[in-house]
C-alpha cells in the first residue's frame, strides 16, 4: 500500500499544476474534443460518436458534485479524467505488484508510466481515455490474477462488454484475455456449452447505457450531437459512421508507411527510443520469468499496436496508452529479471542493483518530467478560448455567431450553454441555413474563418452576393446588400469617411470608414503605424486590404462604406497613429495614395 501510495503522491504533484481549468482553446489532437466535453458534462448532453454514455452519464454526476463543493466549470471535467485516471493508475500498480511482487519496483513502473507524455495529459482534460484505460487493467487482472477469481469468465464477459461498449479499442484486448483464460473457455465448453450464451448475454448488457442518447435527444437537452432519438442516427452514433474514413488498409506502400511512421513517432515520443528498447526487451524477458502475463500482456499490446498501424490512419490515444503500458510492464519485467539474478552470490548485489535502478528511474523520470511538463501546461493554459469568448461578446443583440465546428465552436458553447453568457446570441457551426438566419438578425464571424471558409463559399451558402464589414477586432458581419452613404460630405476618390480611437487598458482600438464615390480599378493595401513623438514607428497592423484582408477594392461598389476595426497595443510614449492606404510599385518601391494622423490621447 506505502508503493501505491508514492507513487499516486508523485503523479498528483506533477498533474495539478498542469490541469486544466479553462475552457479549451487548443487545437492540438489531444484537444480537438476537450471543449466538447467540458460542455457535456456540465449539461447532461451527448457526445460525438460513439456516444460513450455511460462515460457521460457517470462523468456528469461527478461533475454535479464537483461543482457543489466548489470546483469550476471548466475544470470539473479534468478532475473526472483525473479520478479515472488515478484507480487506472491504482490496478496497473494492483497488477505489477501481483506479477512480481516487488512494491518498489511495482511502484516506480507505475510513476514512469503514469509520466508518459500521453497518460500525463489525460490525466488534465476532458476527455473519455482514462476511462477507457481503466477497463485495460482491470480486465488483465481478472484474467491473470491467481488463484482465479470465481467466476470470472462471467465478470469478464460483463465488465468487457461495458468496456467495449464504452470505446471500441478496448476490444484489442479481446485475443490477450482469451490466451490468459482458453483453459477455463474450453472446460466450460466441454462441461456446460449452454452457458457460452449466458457469457454473450452479460457482454450485451454493455449496450444499455445507448438509452440515455435517446432519452436526452427526445428531452431536448442543451447538448445532443446528432439526432439519436431516430434509429438511424442511433446507429450512426454507435457505429461511428462519419469517423470510418479513418479505419481500412492504407491504399498504397507509402501511406502504410506513412502511417506506421506516425503512430512510432506518437510512441517514441511518448517512452523515448531507450524506453522502447527497454520495453520490448523487458517483453522479452517477461516471457521466461513470468510467461503467462508477459505473453497476456505483449498479445495485448501488439494487437493495438497492429491494428493502429495498419487499419487506423489518425492518431488514437486509447490505442496508444495500450501499446505503452505494455511497454510499460517490459520495464518491470527488464527490472525484476535483472534483480533476480544471482551471479556469483555477491553480498549486497540485490541492493546495489536496486539502488541503480532507483537512479535509472529517477533520471528517466525528470526527462519525462522536463519533456511533457511544459508541453502540457501550455496546451491547459491555451487562451484561444478565452480569446473565443470575448469575441463572441461583441456579437451584435439578436444575432447569430458563425464558428465552424471545433474547438472555438466549443469555447463559445461552454459561454452560452455553462457560463450563461451570450443571451440572445445564436450560435451556429459551418452547417447552417446562413440564408434563414440573415433574415432573422445580424450574421457574423471571425476573421480568421475566412481562411477555410472564403467569400465564395459564403456566396454559394447564402445564394447571394457578401459584402463585409469589420464590426469589431477580429469580428466580421456578413451582409448581402453593401452599406451605401447617404452623405459623403464632399469626399471623392478612395478616402476616410470617419475615424474613432477608443483607449483599452491592453490596447488601442482604431475605427476607419472608408468610402469610395466610384468602383476602385486597383487594389490598395492599408498601412496603421503607432508612432512615439519622434515619429518612430512603436507598432504596426498592417494589411493587405482592409477588413482583415478580406476587401480588396476592386470589390467596392460605386458610394460603398467599408467599415474597418484595426488593434494596436497600447504602449508608453504612444503619440499618433499613421495610416492609410498604399500600394507597391513595379520597382519595389511603395507609395502612400491617402495617408492620415490622429493623437492617441489615452492618459
Amino acid at each position: 500500500m506505502l508503493g501505491l501510495v508514492l507513487a499516486l503522491a508523485v503523479l498528483l504533484v506533477a498533474y495539478l499544476p498542469t490541469l486544466q481549468g479553462i475552457p479549451n482553446g487548443s487545437e492540438h489532437y489531444f484537444m480537438i474534443d476537450v471543449g466538447e466535453t467540458q460542455i457535456v458534462l456540465n449539461r447532461w448532453g451527448t457526445l460525438h460518436p460513439t456516444g460513450y454514455p455511460l462515460y457521460v452519464m457517470l462523468g456528469s454526476t461527478a461533475v454535479a458534485i464537483l461543482r457543489a463543493f466548489g470546483v469550476g466549470a471548466a475544470a470539473a471535467p479534468g478532475v473526472v479524467s483525473l479520478l479515472w485516471g488515478l484507480l487506472a493508475l491504482t490496478l496497473i500498480y494492483a497488477l505489477a505488484l501481483h506479477i512480481t511482487q516487488r512494491p518498489l519496483l511495482a511502484s516506480a513502473m507505475t510513476i514512469l508510466f503514469g509520466l508518459t507524455r500521453t497518460m500525463w495529459v489525460h490525466n488534465d482534460i476532458a476527455e473519455v481515455y482514462t476511462m477507457t484505460l481503466f477497463f485495460l487493467p482491470l480486465l488483465l487482472l481478472l484474467a491473470l490474477w491467481q488463484p482465479p477469481v470465481r467466476g470470472r469468465l462471467f465478470w469478464l464477459a460483463f465488465i468487457g462488454g461495458i468496456a467495449v461498449s464504452h470505446h471500441r479499442a478496448v476490444a484489442m484486448a479481446i485475443p490477450a484475455l482469451l490466451v490468459a483464460v482458453w483453459d477455463d473457455i474450453r472446460t466450460l465448453i466441454r462441461t456446460r456449452p449452454f452457458m457460452l450464451l449466458a457469457l454473450i448475454g452479460l457482454g450485451v448488457l454493455g449496450l444499455l447505457p445507448y438509452a440515455y442518447l435517446i432519452i436526452r435527444a427526445q428531452e431536448g437537452a442543451a447538448w445532443v450531437y446528432g439526432d439519436p432519438s431516430t434509429l438511424q442516427g442511433l446507429l450512426d452514433q454507435f457505429f461511428s459512421r462519419e469517423y470510418t474514413r479513418y479505419i481500412g488498409v492504407p491504399a498504397s506502400l507509402d501511406a502504410l508507411l506513412t502511417n506506421i511512421n506516425l503512430v512510432n513517432s506518437v510512441i517514441l515520443t511518448d517512452v523515448t527510443l531507450i524506453g522502447v528498447i527497454a520495453g520490448a526487451a523487458g517483453l522479452v524477458v517477461g516471457l521466461y520469468i513470468h510467461p503467462r502475463p508477459a505473453l497476456v500482456i505483449i498479445l495485448s499490446g501488439g494487437a493495438a499496436y497492429l491494428f493502429h498501424a495498419i487499419f487506423y490512419s489518425d492518431v488514437l490515444s486509447a490505442l496508444i496508452l495500450m501499446i505503452t503500458l505494455s511497454l510499460a510492464f517490459g520495464w518491470l519485467f527488464l527490472a525484476d529479471g535483472i534483480l533476480s539474478l544471482d551471479l556469483m552470490r555477491i553480498p549486497g548485489r540485490i541492493q546495489v542493483t536496486g539502488a541503480l535502478f532507483g537512479v535509472v528511474a529517477l533520471v528517466f523520470g525528470g526527462i519525462q518530467i522536463t519533456n511533457n511538463a511544459p508541453f502540457i501546461r501550455e496546451l491547459t493554459t491555451n487562451p484561444t478560448g478565452l480569446k473565443t469568448i470575448a469575441l463572441a461578446q461583441h456579437t451584435p443583440p439578436n444575432g447569430t455567431l458563425m464558428l465552424a465546428w471545433g474547438p472555438r465552436y466549443f469555447a463559445a458553447g461552454f459561454a452560452r450553454d455553462v457560463m450563461g453568457l451570450l443571451p440572445g446570441v445564436r450560435l451556429v457551426d459551418h452547417k447552417a441555413d446562413y440564408a434563414t438566419l440573415l433574415q432573422e438578425g445580424p450574421l457574423v464571424t471571425a476573421s480568421y474563418t475566412f481562411y477555410n471558409q472564403p467569400i465564395s463559399w459564403w456566396q454559394e451558402q447564402i445564394g447571394a452576393p457578401v459584402y463585409l464589414r469589420a464590426l469589431d477586432p477580429d469580428l466580421v458581419q456578413i451582409d448581402t446588400e453593401p452599406e451605401l452613404a447617404e452623405d459623403t460630405g464632399g469626399v471623392s476618390g478612395v478616402a476616410e469617411m470617419s475615424h474613432r480611437i477608443e483607449c483599452m487598458p491592453d490596447k488601442i482600438v482604431m475605427r476607419v470608414s472608408w468610402h469610395t464615390d466610384e468602383k476602385p480599378d486597383r487594389d490598395l493595401s492599408v498601412f496603421v503605424h503607432l508612432l512615439d513623438a519622434n515619429d518612430n514607428v512603436l507598432a504596426q497592423n498592417d494589411q493587405s486590404a482592409p477588413v482583415y484582408g478580406w476587401r480588396p477594392l476592386t470589390g467596392w461598389v460605386p458610394g460603398e462604406v467599408v467599415r474597418d476595426v484595426y488593434t494596436l497595443p497600447r504602449l508608453s510614449g504612444a503619440n499618433a497613429v499613421r495610416y492609410g492606404l498604399y500600394e507597391q510599385r513595379a520597382d519595389g518601391s511603395f507609395n502612400n495614395v491617402v495617408e492620415y494622423r490622429l493623437p492617441v490621447e489615452c492618459d
